[in-house]
């Protein structure tokens, strides 16, 4: 009862100091660059220590890397850093906070109207809406949690033998309410609230991971991934490998691989073909070693903050299953973190390497060095495959932006040969939606490019 009151005292007064700093801006400043030097003062041996994957194990960027550490190989320079990972950790111990932040903020608005509207609002229970709403919010924070808890306990495990990491450790630890016990997580405090939201980044990738983990693990959502895998697999399966010969060395490369979905699928499809799997986002890689191990179904409210286009309060708040316990680590399948444009394999010989994407080729700010950087893989192979599905909605900042036409040419003047190139956008044949709300009045979809090519310069 104490610590429950404690709690709800604390997350009021982070409340207050998030409408105050929103409010007066020269307090903003100060208090960002109060913070900023906060954490400018964290160890210096933070800065300088680089994270393994999948292990996340550290190693001293100026100290050699023993022969046991392979994967460095793979992701060759620019590895992620130990700030890299508490960072985002941070990020998503902040979710609840901030999440029932913001409906504090609906809250209060809503308060500033007269008194016969406030009166009519309380008719219909908008105001009990919103409080309904933090505990959805606080059902996935605790899903966050043990997010939070899995990588925290893996981080020691990985490291505990590593001494001169131990209080480093120790003190990323105490951060999210958790002290080391003999080798294991204990915490301190099951009712512990993150104190100070001091990250300055968006809380929408927060936001993104989690319905990520729904995208790919959950059944709701098997009208989207079935379209992209059933077209992988198929081209794989029918124009890749030999009919009934599994002889040949075969490596498949999933670049952008998100939270894991479609390079776990491809590791159980094909168990005698290593799949190496490369996303850049800290968020995401940690939901795809979460997903890989954790062994538990976890039920997710991806759309509890989305409050437009609902028809009923029920549907904003529903839940859907990562069905987890289906999943499980594969020895087939290597998940990598860091820049694809840094990867390359560890072995020279292999027949083939096949890069599949997915939803991947328009996140490019340079399409060039996309392009390069598989190009680059055909050393490590006699032939070297390329099968994409996916948009060409390209993000920010992007310096072309090519038509599915000049992407085509550009492959044929590159020295790429198309087996197939196809575009679904006939919208009575089904179009491919992302993270689409089924039951919303807003409902958004992609066409698809389609292609498989091979490399031939």
């Amino acid at each position: 009862m104490v610590s429950s009151l404690a709690s709800n005292i604390i997350l009021a007064l982070v409340v207050v100091l998030m409408t105050l700093l929103r409010q007066n801006k020269p307090l903003q400043k100060w208090f960002v660059s109060y913070v900023e030097k906060l954490l400018s003062r964290k160890s210096n041996l933070a800065q300088k220590v680089s994270v393994l994957s999948p292990s996340l194990k550290l190693v001293d960027v100026e100290k050699s890397i023993s022969a046991d550490q392979s994967n460095l190989s793979k992701i060759n320079y620019q590895i992620p850093t130990l700030p890299d990972l508490t960072g985002n950790l941070i990020r998503l111990h902040e979710y609840r906070a901030r999440g029932e932040g913001y409906n504090g903020l609906l809250f209060r608005r809503a308060r500033q109207l007269n008194g016969i509207s406030e009166d009519q609002l309380q008719k219909l229970g908008y105001f009990t809406k919103l409080m309904k709403n933090n505990e959805g919010i606080r059902e996935n924070a605790r899903v966050i949690d043990k997010i939070i808890e899995f990588t925290l306990g893996k981080l020691i495990h990985s490291n505990e033998h590593d001494e001169e990491f131990t209080e480093e450790i120790e003190k990323i630890c105490a951060e999210h309410g958790y002290k080391i016990k003999d080798g294991h997580l204990i915490q301190l405090n099951p009712d512990f609230v993150f104190p100070i939201v001091s990250s300055r980044g968006s809380q929408s990738v927060v936001h993104e991971a989690l319905a990520h983990l729904c995208r790919d693990f959950s059944s709701y959502y098997s009208v989207e991934r079935d379209p992209l895998q059933n077209f992988i697999i198929s081209r794989i399966n029918h124009h890749v490998i030999s009919a009934g010969d599994m002889k040949e060395k075969i490596l498949i490369v999933t670049p952008g691989a998100g939270v894991g979905g479609l390079s776990h699928t491809l590791a159980t499809t094909f168990p005698k073909i290593q799949v190496d799997s490369i996303e850049l986002s800290a968020l995401m890689y940690i939901c795809n070693l979460f997903a890989l191990e954790y062994k538990h179904d976890v039920k997710i409210r991806p759309f509890v903050q989305q409050y437009s286009c609902q028809t009923v309060f029920d549907n904003q708040l529903r839940s859907l299953s990562a069905d987890l316990s289906k999943v499980g680590h594969r020895s087939n399948l290597d998940p990598l973190w860091g820049d694809f444009t840094r990867y390359s394999p560890i072995s020279k010989d292999y027949d083939k390497i096949i890069i599949c994407s997915a939803y991947f080729i328009d996140t490019a700010e340079n399409m060039f060095e996309y392009l390069s950087s598989i190009e680059a893989l055909k050393k490590y192979c006699k032939e070297l495959h390329w099968v994409n599905v996916g948009p060409l909605k390209y993000g920010t900042k992007p310096l072309v932006q090519f038509t599915g036409d000049e992407l085509s040419r550009l492959r044929k003047i590159r020295g790429w040969k198309d087996l197939v190139e196809e575009y679904e956008v006939d919208s009575s044949k089904g179009l491919n939606g992302y993270l689409t709300d089924y039951e919303s009045m807003y409902q958004g979809y992609y066409g698809l490019l389609k292609f498989h090519s091979v490399f031939e310069s």
